[in-house]
């Protein structure tokens, strides 16, 4: 695999000032705290977890979009390897047409004054690459490849459903030609038939574009079927990393066995069966000793609660953070594999 972007012990962590009755109290949340990945090009590297876990956060830092605190982010783009945390705003700007984020709510990242032309001609015109005749060609040309209407160019946001909003905000980020694209939760606010029209448009522009995606999702099963490869991560640190099939058909860290045992199986007849996880989430401002897990799992002994697990390669390709991953059996999530597999 030949790399696109690397994430060498990322680190992002904020400042918290809270007025308490004795006095000013600082506190710092480790959003990321020390992660290390690398995204292949053309592959999709699938990122979950549960709500707070970081993906979002490292998604953002990874464009520089929100500061890194430590670590580096490498980028391998046009046949150089350039240190994103090295170039100065303006330098940085430029490097942004070569990476791009798709936004969770296509709604919200839509200016709703502005007509669908103006919303994807405007990075050509912001990165001085196209105007006149040629802009007008090349926002057409984009607006066609999402699957829209030249039509629809002079309509505003309010206009359309939320996939063809989700469509437009496609447009927009691809219009540059980007080698890499953040996709945060780029689903997760459409109608289920939705969601699969704008997974397959998105594999589809893969292929015809050359694009290296990094896909952040709640949804396992939308993961499953866009994801070559998936990064579960929990508390700002990546805990397991493997193939997507080899993952959900036998996955090495109980975190991810308790996500993946709470995809629904469409069958009426089989009854789920979630593990459900003890107690809440730890506050990342304050992450427990050991294995930042351990607190609600249900394999955690001793060396759990005062020993960190390093992420280590287990088998070819897989990656683990677990004291215990060689020995443990867990249950994946086989059927919805091969039904994913069936549709793809």
């Amino acid at each position: 695999m030949t790399a696109l972007l690397e994430l060498d012990r990322l680190e992002v962590h904020f400042r918290v000032v809270q007025q308490a009755l004795t006095g000013r109290v600082t506190s710092v949340v480790r959003a990321v705290d020390g992660v290390s990945l690398t995204v292949g090009k053309g592959e999709t590297l699938g990122l979950v977890g549960e709500s707070g876990s970081g993906k979002t956060t490292l998604g953002r830092a990874a464009l520089r979009v929100v500061e890194p605190t430590g670590g580096r982010v490498v980028f391998h783009g046009n046949g150089s390897a350039v240190e994103l945390g090295t170039l100065d705003r303006a330098a940085l700007r430029r490097m942004w047409r070569h990476m791009q984020l798709i936004f969770q709510d296509p709604y919200a990242s839509l200016n709703p004054r502005m007509t669908v032309r103006d919303i994807i001609g405007e990075p050509l015109i912001a990165n001085r690459l196209a105007r006149g005749a040629e802009l007008d060609s090349r926002v057409a040309d984009m607006i066609r490849r999402v699957g829209l209407s030249t039509e629809h160019l002079s309509r505003y946001p309010h206009s359309f459903s939320g996939g063809q909003r989700q469509r437009i905000a496609i447009a927009r980020a691809l219009v540059l030609h980007p080698q890499f694209i953040v996709c945060d939760e780029p689903v997760s606010a459409l109608d289920v038939s939705i969601q699969a029209q704008i997974l397959n448009l998105l594999k589809e522009l893969q292929k015809e574009l050359g694009l290296t995606y990094l896909f952040i999702a709640h949804d396992l099963a939308a993961v499953a079927y866009a994801s070559d490869r998936v990064a579960v991560m929990y508390l700002g640190q990546i805990v397991e990393l493997a193939p997507t099939t080899r993952l959900y058909e036998a996955p090495l860290h109980p975190y991810s066995e308790a996500l993946l045992s709470a995809i629904p199986v469409a069958d009426p007849d089989r009854e789920m069966q979630p593990i459900l996880l003890k107690g809440e989430r730890p506050d990342p401002a304050n992450p427990p000793a050991g294995c930042r897990f351990h607190t609600r799992c249900r394999y955690a002994d001793e060396i759990c609660r005062s020993v960190m697990p390093t992420l280590d390669e287990l088998e070819p390709g897989r990656w683990v953070a677990c004291h215990h991953a060689a020995r443990l059996e867990l249950s994946g999530a086989r059927d919805h594999i091969v039904t994913m597999e069936a549709t793809r």
